[in-house]
């Protein structure tokens, strides 16, 4: 408040006072008065203090007339016990309004010079409020959940985030990026998690193919644990297409990647329990691929089928695989170790291929390796390494085939242990 204001205002409050009474109360630090009357209206004119003093002494001059007035001095004390009566039952009066109305302004008594006031006080308490407003002695409400102000809404478009949320699997985004983690994590599980970075890895390809199928109608499901292990082996297969020259293949070939290709086509936008086709041979009838009926990969038998490169990790992952048949194809490089991962293995036969290095690895023949083994064929390849003495731990095998490889040393005393072997022809 500025020192202008602060004179009108105290020159307000002191024209008040000559006009009306006042019952004064000190609380909190100041002097505050009771509005008695809500007729009572502040003057807005600016009246001086040698304005004030006239008034006083015109007030004066009019007593001393009235008292040498015939009559004068009864008359004054009729009218004073007239007023004193009229100012007890405005007081009562006053008093029973003021207890109904809580308003308060900031007045100094009527007894009370302007000078005398302590205006640092004064100050202090206007400041309070500038505008003399009133001041209420209500207790605080309690705290509310409710916003105070309506909310306001941006009209900038939202951004989006990449990283996937829990709740919303239909969204492509989110679609993507839970099959990205779940690839990664097949990837840390066989060991090939740095080809994921090589665009013309089978991996990659791999990849890029599922991630569309987030997009098609009705999209790929990432979310639902049933169905994450079934993705996986989509994947799985889909590595093994592209590792092996799947658009080379005599049966499931798919050059175009075609989505829209029917059954026995391998990558197709069908369940790949429908990727399997039918073979009819001169030593028998057999399907390329055959689930359960949960849709996990059983069997794969992909004989002769002009397959040219390397059987991938990824073939770890299909963990309920009891068949892998490939031979008379062209495949090379070592066995996987993942396939110690694939632990109802019964039989695995890649016999006549161009497939080198150790025959047999610890991860799928040493103590912690394959327990359900039928039938190992792994002749006319270049295999090289000697027998280990866990293979005493295959008591299921009934065929182990290995010749024409490079497999030294000696046969350890542990075969013996394959009870099963006395039906089978065990070529060296």
């Amino acid at each position: 408040m500025g020192r202008k204001s602060l004179g009108s205002a105290l020159l307000t409050m002191g024209a008040l006072l000559s006009s009306t009474s006042s019952s004064v109360n000190a609380e909190g630090g100041g002097l505050r008065r009771k509005r008695s009357s809500s007729s009572h209206q502040y003057k807005s004119s600016r009246q001086s203090h040698q304005q004030q003093q006239h008034q006083r002494a015109s007030s004066e001059q009019q007593d001393q007339q009235q008292r040498h007035l015939p009559g004068g001095s009864n008359n004054s004390n009729r009218n004073l016990a007239a007023e004193e009566t009229s100012t007890t039952a405005a007081a009562a009066a006053n008093t029973e309004e003021d207890l109904a109305d809580p308003r308060r302004f900031f007045l100094p008594p009527s007894h009370q010079e302007l000078d005398d006031i302590d205006m640092r006080q004064l100050i202090l308490e206007m400041n309070l409020d500038s505008s003399m407003s009133i001041i209420t002695e209500q207790p605080t409400r309690a705290p509310t959940n409710r916003p105070t102000v309506s909310p306001t809404y941006s009209t900038m478009s939202p951004s989006t985030s990449s990283a996937p949320t829990l709740t919303d699997c239909d969204n492509p985004g989110t679609c993507e990026n839970r099959l990205r983690q779940q690839i990664y994590d097949v990837s840390v599980r066989v060991g090939t998690v740095e080809t994921l970075d090589d665009p013309n890895s089978a991996q990659s390809k791999a990849s890029e193919w599922i991630l569309e199928e987030c997009g098609a109608f009705p999209p790929i499901d990432p979310c639902t644990e049933s169905q994450i292990i079934l993705n996986e082996q989509r994947y799985a297969l889909a590595v093994m297409y592209f590792s092996l020259s799947g658009e080379g293949w005599n049966d499931g070939s798919n050059p175009s990647v075609d989505k829209g290709a029917g059954e026995g086509v391998w990558l197709s936008g069908l369940n790949y329990c429908d990727w399997g086709v039918q073979i009819t041979g001169d030593k028998g009838d057999y399907v390329t691929l055959v689930c359960d009926e949960f849709g996990n990969v059983l069997n794969l038998n992909l004989q002769s089928n002009n397959m040219v490169g390397q059987i991938p990790p990824e073939i770890g992952v299909l963990v309920y695989l009891t068949s892998y048949i490939s031979f008379f194809n062209a495949q090379s490089g070592p066995i996987p170790t993942s396939l110690g991962l694939i632990t109802p293995l019964q039989t695995f036969d890649v016999e006549s291929n161009n497939m080198d290095g150790s025959l047999f690895q610890p991860q799928y023949s040493g103590p912690d390796g394959l327990t359900e083994v039928v039938n190992f064929r792994a002749s006319l390849n270049n295999f090289r390494g000697n027998i280990p003495t866990e293979i005493g731990r295959w008591t299921k095998l009934q065929n182990l085939w290995f010749a024409d490889n490079e497999i030294t040393g000696t046969i350890p005393s542990e075969v013996g242990n394959l009870v099963d072997m006395s039906e089978s022809v065990l070529l060296l």
